[in-house]
């Protein structure tokens, strides 16, 4: 679902006022898809293949509220992410599980903090002769070999590195499309073309979740195909999905969704959403494996279902999730993308239908009351805030070193730590919600229980007294300590020329460095970042292309030292400021 999705558990009980049925239906990083072509069934008319396109080019055709607009929104959400616009791409910034969740049915980018661009094709996981896994890694489109991937560092075949700032998730991998053989040449000339019987790959082993590798075979009646349209200016388009017979997918028929159990949520807004549905049952991560998009359609007071007030479609990670052991989370969220009609409240009747690869439609009905649809936020009382800080404290005082090692333990203190460090980051939001907290409380809770559920060791641990040593900016947190974030700092840009531009900001006390953000993006899509000491309050930005309008934001961070490892802790951005070069 929406925003920190990571790694989520859903523990709300649903209301008892709702009603719902669930019924399976028969039936670029740069804006460049990469496609898998199937030529088995191909017609004198045309090619049929797998296309990644945009969230923007999938949902153009749908009969979607704000269908087209791929527009960004400068508004923050809930958990300080710009997650408000119209079909635009996801931008995160988490290290965390994002990229593993992203990289099964979407086109996945990783952007480091020099500016390079690196599409996700998938992950690689090694198995030891026990079956377990004993190594991850990545496969990066257009770089060769294994790259590991730790906790924000990308470690090449060459021994080099680079750090990730943050990444995107910009549409759909292998959505099957058929275009004329007459625009067949300009097409594979626009677009990546594996041809007949490519691999179509994804995803990452995890809980219940399964990495895939499977073989195209795109037909005709393949489920949700749509036509690609050759335009006068030589772009394509595509046409709504058609209803189809065929999976897609070489040796499998079209898979039925069994085995789910559908929820409507009590209204919580913990991500930044008005209303929600689970799924959740035995085979619900069969579904989830390979959900690509979801959407919903408003009836208001229809019980008949018969006349939709809108529809409206949507996005991985800023609306759909699928988490390890915890079901299939879908949000709707108040954005450019998806506004009530005018004079309802969201109560009523709906249906949102799930498309998947290799699967039937899979359609949930269902009715939304009051109880669902979520108001005024209310925020974390200090009772609530301490009761989550009190987990913190029990969280950081279990040691790797007092269990045997196990695959089990890998994992275990893997999970505590992500949940960890998402506690923390929301224990420094200044508008915590009460429902962050209640969630946050039950998912850090399970992951202590599951580091609790491992074998200790019978010899005694020894304990390392920590460092005494203190460098520039860097504070020492022996256990339950909570570092505060810098001040965010404030920016003005001035003195612009055709290829430079001077940035100024107030100065932070006790801080390491600066980080200065600029992008012609005002979402800062394709952002480039620069590292400057803490002794300075200005930059001049080079090398800028003339008659451009630049965003820029800066933040700075200090460097804290828990149990002798290094972390840092970032300010928020500033606000961003923009100014154009000249042109002359």
């Amino acid at each position: 679902m929406r925003k920190r999705l990571i790694g989520k558990a859903f523990a709300i009980a649903m209301s008892g006022a709702m009603v719902l049925t669930a019924t399976p239906v028969t039936a670029n990083i740069f804006h460049v898809a990469h496609i898998v072509k199937a030529a088995n069934e191909q017609s004198d008319e045309y090619v049929y293949c797998y296309a990644g396109l945009t969230w923007n080019e999938y949902w153009a055709s749908e009969g979607v509220y704000a269908a087209g607009n791929d527009s960004s929104s400068d508004t923050l959400d809930s958990h300080n992410e710009l997650d408000n616009g119209g079909y635009d791409a996801v931008t995160r910034a988490t290290t965390n599980h994002g990229l593993h969740r992203g990289s099964f049915q979407c086109i996945t980018t990783i952007y480091t903090t020099d500016g390079i661009a690196y599409q996700i094709s998938n992950w690689e996981q090694v198995k030891g002769s026990d079956g377990k896994v004993t190594a991850t890694y990545l496969h990066l489109k257009d770089v060769e070999g294994r790259v590991t991937f730790n906790k924000g560092t990308l470690t090449f075949a060459d021994n080099s590195t680079k750090k990730m700032d943050h990444y995107s998730v910009s549409g759909i991998k292998y959505v099957p499309v058929k275009v004329k053989a007459s625009d067949y040449n300009d097409f594979k000339a626009k677009y990546s073309v594996v041809e007949n019987n490519g691999t179509l790959i994804g995803g990452y082993t995890e809980g219940v979740l399964s990495s895939y590798k499977t073989s195209a075979n795109v037909t005709a009646s393949t489920n949700g195909l749509k036509e690609a349209v050759k335009g006068s200016d030589g772009s394509f388009s595509f046409k709504a999905r058609t209803t189809g017979t065929d999976s897609g997918i070489k040796d499998q028929t079209l898979q039925k969704a069994v085995k789910i159990t559908p929820t409507v949520k009590a209204a919580s807004g913990s991500y930044g959403e008005f209303l929600r549905v689970d799924l959740n049952g035995d085979d619900y991560s069969a579904l989830g494996d390979k959900m690509q998009a979801v959407k919903w359609t408003y009836y208001g007071n229809d019980s008949t279902r018969t006349k939709a007030l809108a529809s409206y479609g949507t996005k991985f990670a800023a609306d759909n999730w699928m988490h390890k052991s915890n079901g299939i989370q879908l949000g709707l969220t108040d954005s450019i993308r998806c506004q009530l009609p005018e004079n309802t409240d969201g109560t009523g009747y709906w249906s949102l239908t799930v498309y998947a690869l290799g699967y039937e439609d899979y359609t949930v009905n269902f009715e939304a009351t009051k109880d669902n649809i979520v108001s005024k936020k209310a925020l974390a009382s200090d009772e609530e805030k301490a009761s989550l800080q009190k987990l913190v404290t029990e969280a950081e005082s279990l040691k790797k070193d007092s269990y045997v090692d196990s695959s089990n333990k890998q994992t275990a203190f893997a999970n505590l730590q992500t949940e960890l460090d998402e506690t923390k980051d929301l224990l420094n939001k200044k508008d915590l919600s009460s429902a962050e907290v209640s969630e946050q409380i039950t998912h850090l809770t399970e992951a202590i229980n599951a580091v609790k559920a491992l074998k200790t060791k019978d010899a005694a641990t020894t304990t390392v007294a920590p460092s005494t040593t203190k460098p520039a900016a860097t504070t020492t947190v022996t256990n339950a300590a909570t570092v505060k974030a810098p001040a965010k700092t404030t920016v003005k840009l001035s003195k612009a020329k055709k290829t430079s531009i001077k940035v100024s900001w107030k100065k932070v006390s006790g801080v390491a460095a600066y980080q200065i953000q600029y992008s012609t993006s005002k979402n800062f899509k394709k952002a480039k970042t620069v590292k400057v000491s803490a002794k300075s309050a200005s930059k001049v930005l080079k090398k800028l292309k003339k008659n451009k309008k630049y965003y820029v934001r800066v933040r700075s961070y200090k460097v804290t030292k828990v149990n002798n490892k290094s972390k840092n802790v970032y300010s928020a951005w500033s606000a961003k400021k923009a100014l154009k070069t000249k042109k002359k």
